[in-house]
């Protein structure tokens, strides 16, 4: 493996791939690579294009923003689903169309699509072992018993395609943990492609089914690999420890003729395990004549934290770029409003933290400035079992249009809003979202720390939903606030003060509190063995400057391993000590 620097340059018609830590300048070498090969190849013409593959959205803008307008028409910068979407799946889905009984005229983009109570009613009901569905687990038991319907649902909203060992797809759903419905779900789970068609039928398909789907067609039909060559000489892809198998074995196909492949990514970020990707897949990819880079500087963090991130990784060594010292780190033991509060108490409240948690609840507790120490993160889900279908799906919509809308993202709060509507035509869709997502603004002070009910009354004016009889649901809208249940939403695309470590992958910020229920990946590191670890360690290192690490407790044994091994200052926020700036 040869180590290059963020400014090298190396052969454009060379397959590569490049591991590099945080704060390497991975984007940056990247970007500097696609100007080369635009500076210098012989094979790039009008109609042929680099392809620039990257994880998310903001990184699409980020790596676009960064080429400049100009290089436009010569590089496609996308997500890979976005790629195979435009590229595979749209002009060519007419293929398959007749044998997955798809309605491809009234398909438009993908998106996330959750399990309709009507859809998996049609299912179960003409399932090919629906008779061996018997008393307690009856289709309309599996339907109606709360513990039944939420176990169902939930195995199937985690379907996922994997490789059996033929290479063929299938769909698998994750290991239930109600013991009791594993039985049946090893029964239903025979003919899941007869589920994905209820949808497939109404032109509704997910991210999945467009990696599904690519696969699917360019195996089949051999002359699409050709049309991607093509079109494409350059096929480039960053954060590659997030490519799922699927994807990585689209990208082995495309490299085995013409197009120059070049991976870039860390192992040591590798997060995504709960949407397919593996760190295997990374660490084994390989195509022919592919040479492998290391960068080994970190142009992000001052040397403290460059120091602490060494500790914590032993197969890259990471050198300091800016050289610049800063703050010892500071390791707060306690809940985490009061350790963010302390630290603006410290430094001064117009300093930014950027908070960073494992989960959503955690997250949501510090955009609502309450303490995250006995959250119930289950109360969404609570609702779901609890509620009529139809009723939890509309609640559930509004809430998290609203919060998108709260936080700037008035394009998914509309998209989310406008499925309360699906009767109207687009236009009207969006004309009463807009009205009913301005009403709520207006009013979210009145209904925020209120029952949810409250918030139930005022959708109802607008949405038409069914009342409540004396019962578990309607005891649950008087019991908890909006306010409970919105800690639990997943923010589509959150680029708030406070949000997921998954939704900060690719940023970085000058100062940064970790918010974590565990100090393991400190007191005994194992990046390659543990994703939990990795989640961590990516949060820590998206800190340029200042971090700030705040957990529950910390035990004597591991206070006496963190103070062997870091340069850390331990503050126990319950004793409240005198804090020095250091």
């Amino acid at each position: 493996m040869t180590v290059i620097s963020s400014e090298d340059i190396i052969d454009i018609e060379q397959n590569f791939k490049v591991t590099a830590g945080p704060g390497a300048g991975k984007t940056h070498w990247l970007i500097n690579h696609i100007k080369n090969v635009l500076k210098n190849s012989e094979r790039l013409e009008k109609t042929r294009k680099i392809a620039c593959i990257t994880y998310t959205n903001v990184a699409v803008e980020t790596i676009s923003s960064r080429l400049g307008p100009q290089s436009g028409n010569q590089v496609e910068v996308s997500t890979i689903h976005s790629f195979l979407y435009n590229h595979v799946v749209k002009p060519y889905i007419t293929h398959m169309a007749e044998e997955f009984d798809i309605e491809f005229q009234k398909i438009k983009g993908h998106d996330n699509i959750e399990p309709k109570f009507n859809k998996v009613q049609v299912w179960l009901e003409n399932h090919s072992e629906t008779k061996k569905l018997k008393h307690p687990y009856t289709p309309n038991q599996l339907l109606k018993l709360p513990e039944n319907k939420n176990v169902l649902f939930n195995w199937l909203a985690s379907l996922k395609y994997s490789f059996n060992e033929d290479f063929k797809l299938y769909l698998k759903g994750k290991e239930s943990d109600a013991r009791q419905l594993r039985k049946i779900i090893r029964i239903l789970e025979t003919d899941l492609l007869s589920y994905k068609k209820l949808y497939w039928q109404d032109g509704k398909i997910d991210h999945d089914d467009v990696l599904y789907f690519s696969y699917e067609l360019i195996t089949r039909y051999p002359f699409i690999l050709k049309v991607l060559r093509a079109k494409f000489p350059y096929f480039f892809i960053d954060e590659f420890q997030d490519t799922n198998p699927i994807q990585a074995k689209i990208v082995s196909l495309l490299a085995e003729e013409e197009t120059i492949i070049g991976v870039i990514g860390d192992p040591a970020q590798s997060i995504y395990s709960f949407q397919g990707a593996n760190i295997e897949d990374y660490l084994k990819f390989n195509v022919d004549n592919l040479i492998e880079y290391t960068i080994t500087k970190n142009r992000r963090s001052s040397n403290q934290i460059i120091d602490l991130l060494n500790e914590i990784r032993m197969d890259i060594a990471q050198t300091k770029y800016r050289n610049v010292d800063h703050d010892i780190p500071i390791l707060f033991v306690g809940n985490s409003l009061d350790a963010y509060n302390k630290i603006l108490e410290i430094y001064s409240d117009d300093l930014f933290i950027q908070t960073l948690a494992r989960d959503n609840p955690t997250s949501n507790a510090m955009k609502f400035k309450i303490n995250n120490s006995n959250l119930n993160t289950k109360l969404l889900s609570d609702l779901s079992s609890k509620d009529n279908t139809k009723r939890y799906n509309i609640i559930k919509s509004s809430m998290e249009a609203l919060e998108f809308a709260k936080h700037d993202d008035y394009k998914n709060a509309l998209r989310t809003m406008s499925t309360n509507f699906s009767g109207y035509s687009e236009k009207e869709q969006f004309s009463k979202s807009i009205a009913v997502l301005q009403k709520l603004i207006k009013k979210q002070e009145a209904f925020f720390e209120e029952p949810l009910m409250e918030f139930y009354r005022l959708i109802k004016e607008d949405i038409e939903m069914s009342g409540f009889r004396k019962g578990a649901s309607q005891d649950f809208y008087n019991m908890y606030s909006y306010k409970d249940i919105a800690l639990c939403i997943n923010y589509k695309e959150d680029v708030s003060q406070h949000r997921t470590i998954h939704k900060s992958k690719g940023d970085e910020f000058q100062n940064v509190l970790l918010i974590t229920d565990t100090i393991e990946f400190l007191t005994n590191p194992n990046l390659d063995g543990d994703e939990e670890q990795r989640i961590y360690y990516v949060g820590i290192s998206r800190a340029m400057d200042r971090l700030f690490i705040v957990t529950p407790k910390l035990t004597e044994p591991d206070k006496t391993i963190i103070e062997a091994k870091f340069n850390f200052q331990i503050i126990d926020l319950e004793e409240e000590p005198q804090l020095i700036k250091v």
